[in-house]
């Protein structure tokens, strides 16, 4: 298929690819009719590893978002022909139809950005993201980098933010509040559940930091002061049940805390999750009528300097 023309099928998967890639299990479900295209960038040694894709494989050998906005830089017509892309990193394990049922879900619901929910086998950083099962969807604040789904005319925007901040740290705490009227236009899906398989702070791209003498954690700390109304946690607050029925945040917080205190001894961060579990039951009488805001850039800012000259609607 040509990059150039329309693309026949409304959504992409660009996976950022090494040598020990779990990609082929992506499209090992030859009976599931896919709706989405796949194309790789790769950053391994083994060329020959990487040639799955439905469009031709890129060959960059820097890190994941530098990496990702050169893609986009020099192939803008993906923007243009695909109308949600998913970014997922090398070492998540998600089926065919799993994608295919998330790019549904986001499409039906109109999110503009959104990810799958983890399952309890996976290395996780933030239970909050833990698959819970008798949601669809819960509406959040918080979207971690890893396998995020992003409507194309939005990444469009974000790309300039990529390009300077490109260990990606920070961007996950501030890029679902960037949209000038955020609520509900994120969320965690639980109808699909992936699994993160590599330990935390482990592969090629810490090497790669280390290499070069890249802090992650200053990012992290440049991204979020640039703005005055960090919220200052992670919330989800709102949501849909499996059976399609809209709740509110509070019953959102109350039934999301519940389980991850249910969940807590199988979590790989047992201490964690039972720690956020009886945050969210507190944060349900608290935190009841809490939508999320439009962040406020701080004049003179880096990143309100880019942003201003590409504004993020």
């Amino acid at each position: 298929m040509s990059e150039s023309t329309k693309a026949a099928r409304r959504f992409l998967v660009l996976g950022r690819v090494g040598d020990n890639s779990l990609h082929k299990t992506w499209i090992a479900d030859s009976s599931c009719e896919r709706t989405w295209d796949l194309q790789l960038n790769a950053y391994g040694k083994d060329e020959a590893r990487v040639q799955d894709g439905d469009l031709e494989t890129v060959i960059d050998r820097g890190t994941k978002w530098d990496s990702i906005a050169r893609h986009f830089r020099a192939r803008p017509e993906l923007l243009d022909n695909y109308e949600y892309i998913m970014l997922p990193d090398d070492d998540i394990l998600i089926g065919t139809g799993d994608i295919n049922r998330l790019f549904d879900i986001v499409s039906r619901h109109d999110l503009t950005m959104a990810q799958p929910s983890m399952s309890l086998a996976s290395y996780i950083s933030w239970p909050i993201l833990l698959n819970i099962p008798q949601f669809e969807l819960r509406y959040t604040n918080f979207l971690e980098s890893m396998a995020c789904c992003i409507k194309a005319s939005y990444l469009k925007r974000l790309l300039p933010m990529f390009e300077q901040h490109f260990t990606g740290w920070g961007t996950d705490l501030i890029w679902t509040m960037m949209m000038d009227d955020p609520a509900y236009k994120a969320a965690i899906v639980d109808a699909v559940v992936m699994t993160h398989t590599r330990p935390l702070y482990s592969g090629p791209i810490y090497d790669t930091f280390a290499k070069d003498k890249v802090d992650p954690r200053r990012e992290v700390v440049e991204l979020t002061g640039s703005f005055d109304n960090m919220p200052g946690m992670m919330l989800v607050y709102g949501g849909i049940l499996a059976n399609g029925k809209a709740v509110d945040a509070a019953s959102t917080l109350r039934r999301n805390g519940l389980s991850l205190v249910a969940q807590s001894t199988r979590s790989k961060l047992p201490f964690n999750t039972l720690r956020m579990g009886a945050a969210m039951i507190a944060r349900s009488f608290t935190k009841a009528t809490y939508r999320p805001q439009k962040l406020h850039l701080r004049p003179g800012s880096k990143l309100a300097t880019l942003l201003e000259q590409q504004p993020v609607t």
